[in-house]
């Protein structure tokens, strides 16, 4: 699997049918596009972020009243209902990956309310091991479950940005949520 850029991401989610909150790209004249999807995705809380370059700006947690404002700056952007919307459920999140010669990478966060980059700047876990480390692997809570997650939906060689919550959520209502997948860039 070969995924470039952030929209290559997107549709190979979409191709995979992994589970992520409700979610829609845009792009900046869709205004009334924009509304019609907050509108069918009722929500307290929304994230946009920049799809137009890695690292773009990102915006967790913008009050429903507050999108149409927030998205101005925007030239090619998604907007999703937030995590924040289930902070108090979030149990692990961040970037994780499994090679097919058994190394394991994964920069993760046990915060409440973290981002998947907040993860990546701030981890709780920052580790690079293989898979037969047992002593390490196991400190990171629900460790199984996120490595048969992989497994199950062949991601194995996929840097994988999610969260894991203690309750489905999402388009598919499961406890793990795909953010982003990334292998070349």
């Amino acid at each position: 699997m070969i995924i470039r850029n952030k929209l290559e991401s997107i549709e190979k989610i979409n191709k995979l049918g992994l589970n992520k909150f409700p979610e829609e790209l845009f792009k900046d004249k869709e205004k009334d596009k924009v509304k019609e999807f907050l509108e069918s995705n009722p929500a307290k809380y929304y994230a946009i972020r920049d799809r137009s370059k890695a690292s773009g700006v990102f915006k967790l947690a913008v009050d429903y009243d507050k999108v149409m404002q927030e998205i101005e700056d925007y030239n090619l952007f998604t907007i999703n209902v937030s995590s924040y919307n289930y902070v108090d459920n979030q149990l692990l999140a961040g970037e994780i990956q499994f090679l097919s010669n058994n190394e394991v990478y994964a920069t993760l966060s046990t915060n409440i309310g973290a981002s998947a980059r907040d993860a990546t700047l701030h981890p709780t876990f920052n580790i690079k091991t293989d898979i037969f480390d047992d002593k390490t692997l196991m400190k990171i809570p629900h460790f199984d479950y996120i490595y048969t997650y992989v497994i199950n939906n062949n991601l194995k060689d996929v840097i994988i940005e999610f969260a894991l919550f203690d309750k489905e959520v999402g388009i598919k209502k499961e406890k793990i949520i795909v953010y982003e997948l990334r292998t070349h860039y």
